[in-house]
């Protein structure tokens, strides 16, 4: 289940990440509707959201799309930040109701409420988020998916930021500290793997342009 939920949360964020940040209207459409039968392609963002319906249970859908729509609109936010400070705390709910999503998903599987495990799980995804914030946060700006231009001391203070705040939950829970380091090992990876496929892209594109000049 949840894995098919961190599959769906790539996909989107990717989309995003590439500038199509009505992705997140799309998602809350195929949510509530379903494929045509006769249609003949589908999007990677509408399959992820079809594998994510097929797991969540029928109890959880609704709040399940009310999440969504909340989550969406947060990262709406992220666009009106307009310092280092807001767009931080935006990053931070972004986090939290990314890993609220996962609690709720796994709450039918648990026996009775576990608002520990939720309330640490919301800790968790707050930190995550911002190691992605300090990792994308130059893309972001080039994508023009900022409201204000990031300084040197920008960046200092959101690692900084990032890194007092990883390490408050890795002292709460120093047996995680080695999952920590590779979640973010993973995601400097899917950087650098973003920024490959790309950049490949471009250079097949730039090909069949000359190909295209020279017939």
């Amino acid at each position: 289940m949840l894995h098919a939920y961190y599959l769906f949360i790539g996909v989107v964020d990717n989309a995003i990440d590439s500038g199509a940040i009505e992705t997140g209207n799309l998602v809350l459409y195929y949510f509530e509707t379903s494929p045509s039968a006769n249609q003949s392609t589908i999007s990677d963002v509408a399959l992820m959201t079809e594998v994510l319906k097929c797991h969540t249970s029928n109890d959880a859908r609704a709040m399940t799309l009310c999440k969504l729509g909340e989550l969406y609109q947060e990262v709406l936010g992220e666009q009106s930040a307009t310092s280092i400070e807001s767009y931080i705390e935006q990053r931070k709910r972004v986090g939290r109701l990314t890993a609220e999503l996962s609690y709720l998903l796994i709450r039918p599987l648990l026996q009775g409420a576990r608002h520990n495990l939720g309330n640490f799980m919301q800790k968790v995804g707050a930190v995550g988020c911002l190691v992605d914030s300090v990792i994308d946060l130059s893309a972001d700006r080039r994508l023009g998916l900022l409201s204000f231009s990031p300084t040197i001391r920008n960046y200092a203070k959101l690692t900084l930021y990032t890194f007092l705040e990883g390490l408050r939950v890795m002292t709460e829970h120093p047996r995680l500290s080695g999952l920590f380091f590779r979640a973010i090992g993973d995601n400097v990876g899917d950087r650098f793997r973003k920024k490959d496929s790309r950049t490949h892209a471009c250079v097949v594109a730039d090909r069949r342009d000359k190909a295209a000049d020279v017939a």
